[in-house]
């Protein structure tokens, strides 16, 4: 298991739960913390320095290792089920976009709040329409040769697969080989139920992983047992990145540095199995 740290591109508006700044600034900040892989917030990858990006990895010894999509929907409203036939297109172009600049590090596209919000009076078409969006999304990404995956969330913050199960059945639904499943422990915890026995259901599916504490702090500041989060992934052989998504309170350099040393602490505990 290796730690990553999400930050947002510099195209991007809107704060969320990730590193704002300078790229080579951050990235090397990253670095001198112990992080070995960074997840790319993104908003519009034609406004992105790609080559940049490359020289950075490269030189400081980092991996692009997920392109996360929350700020187009932040920032541009764009979403697979809005119920305006222009700005669902213009989601499903964005998001194909980003699966070409994705390809470029051979990393995973996420789709979460970009699904959009269900329509209450007609969850029928809403439903239709991210079966569509998901499927040529999916067709694309095939053509890249990368993986999409589904992220559940909390009621609290959309209106549809919001639990673990949920994205598991519809993804068992749609039936699409290369849709596969990132799960964040912050809105697992919302589910109620024994964290690892969600795990050990989602196994073969479960490539990436969001964490944060139960006060979306970093992890060790709040009530979450993370101990026997990262000991369930260590004995269900998961290999994937483990990328704190957190509050990034008035530092993101101290938060960041707090999530990796008590992450790093446990997973390079003996006593793990």
């Amino acid at each position: 298991m290796n730690l990553a740290y999400p930050f947002l591109t510099e195209e991007t508006k809107k704060p969320l739960l990730g590193y704002k700044g300078n790229t080579k600034e951050v990235f090397s900040l990253l670095k001198r913390i112990g992080y070995t892989g960074i997840e790319l917030l993104i908003r519009d990858p034609k406004e992105v320095d790609i080559s940049l990006l490359y020289t950075l990895t490269q030189q400081l010894d980092l991996q692009i290792v997920a392109v996360g999509t929350g700020p187009v929907v932040s920032d541009d409203r764009l979403t697979f089920m809005s119920d305006d036939d222009d700005t669902r297109i213009k989601a499903i172009k964005r998001a194909k976009d980003i699966i070409e600049f994705a390809s470029q590090f051979n990393c995973p596209v996420s789709i979460g709040k970009l699904r959009g919000e269900l329509d209450k009076e007609n969850p029928k078409q809403s439903w239709e329409w991210l079966d569509d969006a998901l499927k040529q999304v999916t067709e694309h990404a095939e053509r890249y040769k990368i993986d999409i995956m589904l992220e559940p969330q909390s009621k609290s913050a959309m209106n549809n697969l919001n639990t673990t199960l949920d994205a598991l059945f519809y993804i068992h639904l749609i039936d699409i080989p290369n849709l596969k499943l990132m799960l964040d422990v912050y809105h697992m915890n919302a589910e109620h139920e024994p964290i690892k026995q969600r795990f050990r259901e989602v196994k073969d599916y479960l490539i990436y992983l969001h964490v944060a504490d139960s006060n979306r702090q970093s992890p060790g500041k709040g009530t979450f047992d993370y101990k026997e989060v990262i000991n369930t992934l260590h004995s269900l052989d998961y290999n994937g990145f483990i990328t704190p998504e957190i509050s990034q309170g008035l530092d993101s350099y101290t938060e960041a540095k707090a999530a990796f040393d008590y992450l790093n602490q446990i997973i390079k505990e003996k006593n793990i199995v």
